[in-house]
């Protein structure tokens, strides 16, 4: 029960002061920076609880939100809800995997393994090994944002394809 509860508090806080945007896809944006900044605020909490059901009013604010912006770019029914669910999941995962490497590190554990690769044969790995410098220094907020402009882009490109109403 106190897992959800902190689940269903982490909600409010990432939903805290949301409106959509004019846009579909700047409302699903805005929903992911907010997920993933709440998960870098209280990283101990998301990465234990990022994931989890609560059935409560936050939850169920955000599922609203995610599947409003889903209509608003034209789908409908089964297919709205399964990109909902792939969008969230998508999204969750990212930032509950981001607060366990926090976590991790904080308590001096090993830091995130793409920033760490030192193979005994470089030259086995051409790739990796000329892009090292690259995948030590990476920032991993670069790579999220990266990672919802991907997604978006696929989904602008799907929903151009799809009947309107």
């Amino acid at each position: 029960h106190i897992m959800v509860a902190v689940a269903e508090e982490l909600d409010r806080i990432s939903l805290e002061g949301y409106e959509p945007h004019e846009s579909w896809t700047e409302s699903l944006r805005d929903l992911a920076i907010r997920a993933w900044n709440t998960a870098l605020d209280h990283p101990a909490a998301a990465a234990l609880c990022m994931g989890r059901v609560t059935r409560g009013v936050h939850e169920l604010r955000a599922v609203d939100a995610v599947l409003e912006a889903f209509h608003r770019g034209g789908w409908r029914g089964r297919a709205a809800v399964l990109h909902y669910q792939a969008f969230s999941n998508f999204i969750l995962a990212m930032a509950s995997n981001n607060a366990w490497r926090l976590v991790n590190q904080r308590f001096g554990g090993e830091v995130n393994w793409v920033q760490e690769y030192q193979p005994a044969d470089p030259g086995a790995y051409p790739y990796a090994e000329a892009a090292k410098e690259h995948l030590r220094s990476i920032d991993m907020t670069d790579v999220f944002h990266r990672q919802p402009d991907i997604l978006l882009a696929a989904l602008e490109a799907e929903a151009a394809a799809l009947p309107r109403d």
